[in-house]
């Protein structure tokens, strides 16, 4: 009679590896959750100074819309003076 050989797997794990396991598992979820939640208030952050930033471009653009304005006014101004300038010089002669 010939026997067979049986071949047994023992998937029984150390309690330490299992601890050990669970505790790295748990520190890698929380060191991710701390890394997101900081992620989340520098994006936070950037989007508040990119707020800032765009209201100080909008009140930059409304100055040089006012000089520029304010500029073709007095072209006017200095433009109609000197037409009558012009003018009363044409008639003293």
């Amino acid at each position: 009679m010939s026997q067979q050989t049986q071949k047994i797997v023992d998937l029984r794990l150390p309690l330490h590896w299992l601890v050990g396991a669970a505790v790295a598992i748990a520190t890698f979820m929380i060191t991710l959750g701390w890394q997101a939640a900081g992620q989340t208030n520098k994006l936070d952050q950037i989007i508040v100074a990119y707020a800032k930033l765009e209201k100080r471009l909008d009140d930059r653009d409304m100055r040089l819309d006012t000089l520029r304005d304010t500029v073709y006014e007095l072209r006017r101004t200095i433009d109609l003076i000197t037409q009558r300038t012009a003018m009363l010089e044409g008639r003293d002669k």
